[in-house]
C-alpha cells in the first residue's frame, strides 16, 4: 500500500522546481514540455511561499467547498466543518498509532488533523502556526519554511493518490481521503520528520479502515447522513483539487496557471484543449467508440476527467464537450460521470457543461443551477440525433398545412389566412437525456424549473422579429419556446430555453404571418402582433383576422402567457376551481393548470376562476407581475425605473392593495404605462392589441424573446 515519494514523475518536477531558480514565465494549460513544467511548477509554488500565502490558499479550498451561501450544499458542507472541528482525534486515530512515546504521538495526530483539515476545507487561520509552535521541538525544526515545504511534498502525493483512483474516491471519498493522506504522510521523506512519522504510524489496511470507519461514525448523527457525509467530503476534495497546483490571488479564489500534466494522455482517451486565458472555456474532446452497428459512442475515462479538471479554474465558464459527426440518420451518445459535474461544480459555481452534438447543435446542462443529488454517484446520458433533409421538408410541409387548414379547439389557436412560407433555418434534432444510477436507467424530461438551452446555428438571412425555437411533434403540431439570437466566431445561433425535454424534434422555424385587420399599418401594434403570430404564440380568429380591438377573456390571457413562457404539461387537472372543468380549449396541453401551478394565475375569492370573464388591465398586470417573480425569469430588478411611483396616477385608489405589488414592478419595468389623461385605468378591460404588446414587452424585458425591431 505505501509508496515511498518523491518517484512519481510530478512529485520529481515539484522537487526540482523548488531547488532549482527558475524566471516565471507566462504558460498557457495544456501538456509542456520538461523547461515550461518546471518554470510552471515555481509560480505555482507561490501558495506555501509563506505561512499568509498558505492561509490564502487553505481560505479558498474553504469558500470553494462551501459553494454559494444560498446553496444546499454549503449547509451540507458546515455540518462537516463543525463536525471536524469537533472531533477526539485521539480516539478517531488510535487504528493507525503505536509505540508508548506520547509527545510523537501528540504531534503525529496533530499533523494528520491538521491535514484533515487543510483538505475538506475545515482549516483554521493560525492553526499552522500553532502546530509549529507547539510541535516543532519534537520534530527537530521549528522553520515554516521546513513546514510548508513538506505540506507542499504531502499534497503532490495525496493528489498523485486520489488521481489514480478516482473511481475509489467518488464512490467512498471518506476512506480514500483517509487512505490516501496517510499514505502520503507515511511516504514522504523530508528532513527527519518521515522518521518521527514512521515511529508512530502504523499503516494496514484493515486499520486505515478502522480509522475511515471511525470518522464516519463520529460524523454520522441524527442530523448528518451517509449521503450528507459523502457529498460533503467530495465537495471539500474536489475544491481541493480544482485549486492544486494554481495560483490564488490576494483575494481568494481560483487562481490563474493551471496544474501542468506532463504525462500526455493518449489520442484513444480524447484530449483537452485547454484555454489560454483564464476564465476561457475548456475543451474536450472525448473518447470514441463505434460499435459494429455504427452507433457512436463518446466516453469520458478517469484519466480525461483528471486533466479536465487540472484546467478548470473558479472562472471558467464552460466545459464544453464535442461529439463527433455521424452518417445521416444516426446519433450520438455521451456519457457524462456524475462525478465530473460534480467536481465542475465545485471548482467553477457559475459553470455549465455544453455538449456539442452533431450538426453543430449545443445542449447546456446547468450544472451551476442543478442539484445534482444520486447523479453524482452515478452517469447522466445524453443522445443526440439529426434529422435527415427529408425528415426535415417533411415536418415543414406539416408545419405549413397546420397553419393552413387545420383548426384547433378555441379562437386562440385557429390558423390565420396570410401564411407566408414556413422555412427551417436550423438542424433539426431529437434529444434523449437519461440519469444512470446503479442498475437504473431513469429518462430525464426535466431538471427542475430551470431553463435549458439549446443553441442552434443558423444559415440564411434571418429575421428574428418572425424566428423562434419550437418543437414538433410528428403530426406537425408546434410548440413555441423562448429564443433569442446571439453571435459567436460569426456565426448567428438561436438560443432556444425549455423548461422541458421531450421525445419531439427541436428545432428553429421562421415564418410570416399577419391578418388584414392589422397588415400595412392598419393598427397600432402590428409590430408586436405579427411578430408573436409569426413565433406561434398568438393566433388569428376562425375569419382569418385578428380582431385587435376585442376585448380579452381571463382564460385567454392565462392560456397566450403560459404559452409564451414554454410551461410544461403538468399533472392532470386538480378540480381546484368550480367553474373549470379541466377539458376545456385553455387547458387541452395542460396550458391553464401549468400557469396555476407555477402561481402566475389564482381565481376568485368564492372558489371560481371565471375563466369567459373580460381580463382587467389590472389582473393582466398582476399575471405579469407574477410571472416576472418566477425563479427561471432572469429579470434583473435593477433595471426597474424607482422613479415611477403609482401614486402618479390620478386613480391610483382603484388599484387593490392586493395587487399593487405586482402593478408597480410592471409599470416600472416599462411593460404597461398609463393613458394620456394620467389615469392607470385598472378596471378597464385589456383588448387583443394591448395583450399584444404586453405580452411581447414583458417577453423582451425578461430576455425570453429578441427585441423586436
Amino acid at each position: 500500500m505505501i509508496k515511498k515519494y518523491p518517484f512519481s514523475t510530478r512529485v520529481a518536477k515539484a522537487m526540482m522546481a523548488a531547488t532549482i531558480a527558475l524566471t516565471p514565465i507566462v504558460t498557457t494549460a495544456g501538456v509542456f514540455g520538461t523547461e515550461q513544467a518546471e518554470a510552471a511548477y515555481v509560480q505555482i509554488k507561490d501558495h506555501f511561499k509563506d505561512i499568509p500565502a498558505f492561509e490564502e490558499y487553505a481560505k479558498s479550498i474553504k469558500n470553494l467547498a462551501k459553494g454559494d451561501s444560498d446553496s444546499a450544499d454549503e449547509a451540507v458542507y458546515m455540518k462537516l466543518s463543525s463536525k471536524i472541528d469537533s472531533a477526539d482525534w485521539n480516539t478517531l486515530l488510535a487504528p493507525v498509532l503505536q509505540g508508548n512515546d506520547q509527545a510523537k504521538k501528540d504531534a503525529v495526530i496533530k499533523l494528520l488533523e491538521l491535514q484533515v483539515k487543510i483538505y475538506t476545507g475545515s482549516y483554521n487561520e493560525g492553526e499552522l502556526q500553532t502546530f509549529i509552535d507547539e510541535y516543532g521541538d519534537v520534530f527537530g525544526t521549528q522553520s515554516a519554511a521546513d513546514y510548508l515545504q513538506y505540506l507542499e511534498l504531502v499534497e503532490a502525493a495525496l493528489y498523485e493518490e486520489v488521481s489514480d483512483n478516482l473511481a475509489s474516491f467518488n464512490s467512498d471519498p471518506t476512506y480514500a481521503l483517509v487512505s490516501g493522506l496517510i499514505d502520503a504522510v507515511k511516504g514522504v521523506e523530508y528532513k527527519g520528520i518521515d522518521n518521527i512519522v514512521a515511529d508512530v504510524l502504523v499503516v494496514t489496511d484493515p486499520a486505515v479502515k478502522e480509522t475511515a470507519g471511525n470518522l464516519k461514525s463520529a460524523f454520522l448523527t441524527e442530523d448528518f447522513t451517509v449521503d450528507e457525509l459523502k457529498l460533503a467530503v467530495m465537495n471539500a476534495g474536489l475544491a481541493w483539487m480544482s485549486l492544486y497546483g494554481k495560483e490564488v490571488s490576494s483575494g481568494g479564489g481560483g487562481g490563474s496557471i493551471p496544474n501542468p500534466d506532463p504525462d500526455p494522455v493518449p489520442d484513444d482517451d480524447g484530449e483537452v484543449d485547454s484555454p489560454s486565458t483564464p476564465g476561457a472555456q475548456v475543451e474536450v474532446t472525448p473518447a470514441i467508440v463505434t460499435s459494429n452497428t455504427g452507433a457512436v459512442t463518446a466516453t469520458i475515462p478517469q484519466s480525461l476527467q483528471a486533466q479536465i479538471m487540472s484546467h478548470v479554474t473558479v472562472q471558467t465558464p464552460e466545459v464544453k464537450i464535442t461529439l463527433p459527426a455521424v452518417a445521416q440518420g444516426q446519433a450520438a451518445t455521451l456519457s457524462i460521470p456524475g462525478s465530473l459535474a460534480a467536481s465542475v461544480k465545485s471548482a467553477a459555481p457559475n459553470a455549465a457543461i455544453t455538449v456539442t452534438g452533431p450538426a453543430g447543435v449545443n445542449y447546456v446542462i446547468p450544472i451551476n443551477k442543478m442539484n445534482l443529488g444520486s447523479i453524482s454517484a452515478g452517469s447522466l446520458k445524453i443522445t443526440i440525433k439529426p434529422a435527415t433533409p427529408s425528415e426535415r421538408s417533411a415536418l415543414v410541409s406539416k408545419v405549413t398545412a397546420k397553419l393552413k387548414g387545420t383548426s384547433a379547439a378555441s379562437s386562440e389557436t385557429k390558423a390565420a389566412v396570410l401564411v407566408g412560407n414556413v422555412t427551417m433555418p436550423a438542424p433539426a434534432v431529437t434529444v434523449e437525456l437519461e440519469a444512470v444510477v446503479g442498475s437504473q436507467t431513469i429518462p430525464l424530461t426535466t431538471f427542475g424549473d430551470i431553463y435549458v438551452q439549446r443553441e442552434f446555428p443558423l444559415s440564411g438571412t434571418i429575421d428574428t422579429n418572425r424566428t423562434t425555437g419550437v418543437t414538433i411533434t410528428s403530426d406537425g403540431t408546434v410548440k413555441a419556446l423562448p429564443t433569442t439570437f446571439k453571435t459567436e466566431d460569426g456565426q448567428q445561433k438561436a438560443v432556444v430555453s425549455s423548461l422541458f425535454n421531450s421525445d419531439d424534434t427541436y428545432t428553429v422555424l421562421q415564418s410570416n404571418v399577419t391578418f388584414p385587420d392589422v397588415n400595412n399599418g392598419t393598427n397600432w401594434a402590428e409590430k408586436y402582433i405579427e411578430s408573436l403570430a409569426s413565433k406561434f404564440i398568438v393566433s388569428g380568429t376562425t375569419a382569418g383576422t385578428y380582431k385587435p380591438d376585442q376585448d380579452m377573456t381571463r382564460s385567454q390571457f392565462v392560456f397566450l402567457l403560459s404559452r409564451a413562457l414554454g410551461l410544461p404539461d403538468t399533472t392532470a387537472y386538480d378540480k381546484r376551481f368550480s367553474d373549470v372543468k379541466g377539458d376545456e380549449w385553455f387547458n387541452t396541453n395542460g396550458e391553464f393548470m401549468a400557469a396555476v401551478k407555477y402561481g402566475v394565475v389564482a381565481g376568485k375569492p368564492n372558489g371560481t376562476f371565471a375563466p369567459n370573464d373580460k381580463v382587467t388591465r389590472v389582473e393582466a398586470a398582476a399575471m405579469i407581475g407574477r410571472a416576472m417573480e418566477l425563479g427561471f425569469i432572469s429579470f434583473d430588478d435593477s433595471e426597474l425605473d424607482s422613479t415611477k411611483k403609482l401614486s402618479s396616477f390620478k386613480d391610483v385608489k382603484e388599484i387593490g392593495a392586493s395587487t399593487r405589488a405586482e402593478v408597480l414592478k410592471v409599470y416600472q419595468a416599462g411593460i404597461m404605462s398609463g393613458a394620456s389623461n394620467g389615469e392607470f385605468n385598472p378596471n378597464e378591460y385589456t383588448k387583443r392589441d394591448q395583450m399584444a404588446r404586453i405580452l411581447a414587452e414583458f417577453l423582451m424585458k425578461a430576455d425570453l424573446m429578441e427585441d423586436i425591431k
